[in-house]
């Protein structure tokens, strides 16, 4: 098999932000997929390189300046998170810029260790964030509701811009630069966001996106096969232990993922989809069971 098909396989569960989180704040662990034991199985990863669609453009994105550290001031509460790495090495995404969509001229820069923070939000109103570096795809969160306490964790998980593109390969697709991709998580109500030890998906759950989209862009589930083998499926219709689900090639706007189970309640996750972002709403902000 190709290293680079390797790769991608190892990268794809923490694209939907797999994670036990033993290694905090790194979305990577025991559920981290090594593929060791999925590599003599046969899989359309070994597909022949003409059958594969060509390299996705970049965006064309400017990335902002953000010379020192521009929010809300003192008043208001915070929002804190990380950037985090996904990939084979993991590691904290330095010296990126965060921006907040609803206040335009906001920002942050991650430290050594990947955090940031803002100050100066209002209880009750709704931010998304994103991420910018010259080496990595723009991502973006979800849009979250400011609790009275302010947010915490609210971390990004950034493939770098190779590695984005060895995944499109992958899932067979070219990403078109006016339309977003959506990664979550359908996680298990003992499981509580990446930065904690322990817990998994949640097995048996549907998820659909409102307002509706064709079959082609999803959902896509993750098979999990073992701890060490975790990858995308599009035969399958729910849920895995691994909890993962993408939507690919998604119309810029507005939407509302949803997962449903027998018996269990989720919350649900609003999207503003941006033409030329991943939007990955990664625990502790993915499709939580109650």
């Amino acid at each position: 098999m190709q290293r680079q098909w390797i790769i991608g396989v190892f990268v794809l569960g923490w694209l939907a932000g797999c994670s036990d989180g033993t290694t905090p704040p790194l979305d990577a662990g025991a559920d981290a997929p090594a593929v060791v034991d999925a590599l003599d199985a046969p899989s359309t990863v070994d597909a022949p390189a003409e059958d594969l669609p060509p390299e996705p453009v970049d965006s064309g994105r400017v990335i902002p300046s953000c010379p020192s550290p521009v929010n809300g001031g003192d008043g208001g509460v915070a929002v804190r998170g990380h950037g985090h790495i996904f990939g084979p090495n993991g590691g904290p995404v330095r010296d990126a810029v965060v921006t907040v969509l609803e206040h335009p001229g906001w920002c942050a820069r991650t430290g050594s260790d990947g955090a940031y923070a803002f100050t100066g939000f209002t209880p009750g109103e709704r931010v998304t964030l994103e991420m910018h570096h010259e080496n990595h795809w723009p991502v973006q969160t979800s849009t979250l509701l400011v609790a009275p306490e302010g947010l915490e964790r609210v971390g990004f998980q950034s493939p770098t811009n190779g590695i984005f593109r060895v995944l499109a390969q992958y899932l067979r697709i070219t990403p078109e630069p006016d339309r977003c991709q959506i990664a979550t998580t359908v996680v298990a109500a003992a499981y509580r966001g990446t930065y904690d030890p322990g817990g998994h998906g949640e097995v048996g759950a549907t998820v659909t996106i409102d307002p509706p989209l064709p079959a082609s862009a999803g959902p896509v589930y993750f098979r999990y096969l073992s701890a060490s083998a975790i990858v995308p499926a599009r035969e399958l219709t729910e849920t895995s232990l691994d909890g993962g689900v993408l939507f690919l090639n998604v119309p810029a706007g507005d939407y509302v993922l949803s997962a449903h189970k027998a018996g269990v309640r989720f919350n649900q996750v609003a999207i503003r989809c941006r033409a030329g972002v991943l939007v990955n709403a990664s625990p502790p902000w993915g499709l939580q069971a109650q």
